[in-house]
């Protein structure tokens, strides 16, 4: 019987090496697929990449081989619920999650820091959020609800770099309801990586009301600099409570799955430079990997839209 057993066993340990060596195997091949790309400078081919992700509200930097959400995404008109950090997880965003809450004039606001690795993408993210005073009923209740997009004159100057393991990968600046940055085909956990993050606000209450909603999450002062109504946060470890979906198994699966995947588009993509040609031999030598890549668009922040 024991012996029925191993023998067994040993067949589904060979099933699955098979498997996976056919697999590798086939990857390999894809990877080797000729492809017949137009012939273009770097300008069309940043024009043609931009045309292409403008569809799911991102638009690429070139300087920085970064991509970020533009201002006008339609990601904006579905705002922020919790419900979006819980899916995170399942959709192979496995991302450190802090939002702050504070009260200013007639609202409620929120503003939210993001890092960690999205599907085969390490990026980073400062989304601000607001909900009008009557539409509160109970405390309790308030980071279950959904907070709109701020609206133009409501955005405020933002600006962090990213940093992992001591190495800066990116700056982000600017006026914006939600600052955003990826690096495609970096692959990341969570906890290397650093955010180092400015936010200045209209006015000394306003900035008040903000440090208050940063001690109330967990901040201390030496994680926190001011210069007038401009503040700085050193987001490293998260404070406040994870999703339920950030569990430590279900994540390392997830990680396992991206990084993975990361070294799929690499191998894939070895043969170009620009990101343009790299998406495009993606498309063309593994389109479910570059399916997945399309969902990090379609998926934050628009479950709504699914």
């Amino acid at each position: 019987m024991e012996y029925a057993f191993l023998i067994l066993l040993f067949y589904i340990l060979l099933t699955i090496l098979g498997v996976m060596l056919y697999e590798h195997l086939e990857q390999r091949r894809m990877a080797r697929i000729p492809v017949q790309l137009p012939v273009l400078n770097d300008r069309e081919k940043q024009a043609k990449l931009n045309e292409l992700i403008e569809l799911f509200g991102f638009a690429y930097d070139g300087r920085q081989n970064i991509f970020y959400s533009r201002m006008d995404s339609w990601q904006r008109k579905y705002g922020y619920g919790r419900m979006f950090d819980e899916a995170a997880a399942p959709l192979n965003m496995i991302i450190d999650c802090e939002p702050v809450y504070f009260e200013y004039k007639d609202k409620r606001w929120l503003i939210e820091f993001w890092k960690g690795q999205y599907g085969i993408a390490t990026g980073a993210e400062v989304g601000v959020y607001y909900l009008p005073k009557e539409k509160l009923w109970d405390t309790m209740l308030l980071p279950e609800l959904f907070y709109q997009s701020v609206s133009d004159e409501d955005t405020l100057a933002v600006q962090f770099v990213l940093w992992k393991k001591g190495r800066g990968m990116f700056l982000r600046r600017g006026y914006h309801w939600w600052l955003t940055g990826f690096s495609l085909g970096e692959y990341s956990n969570p906890k290397d990586l650093v955010m180092d993050i400015e936010i200045t606000l209209p006015e000394a209450q306003m900035r008040d009301a903000f440090l208050m909603g940063l001690q109330e999450a967990g901040y201390t002062n030496e994680e926190i600099s001011i210069v007038r109504n401009t503040v700085w946060i050193h987001f490293t470890k998260p404070h406040t409570r994870q999703p339920i979906t950030r569990g430590r198994l279900f994540s390392r699966v997830k990680q396992w799955e991206n990084r993975r995947n990361c070294r799929l588009f690499a191998m894939v993509t070895a043969d170009y430079t620009h990101a343009y040609d790299k998406l495009m031999a993606l498309k063309a030598r593994m389109p479910l990997l570059y399916h997945k890549l399309e969902g990090l668009g379609r998926n934050r922040f628009a479950s709504g839209d699914q």
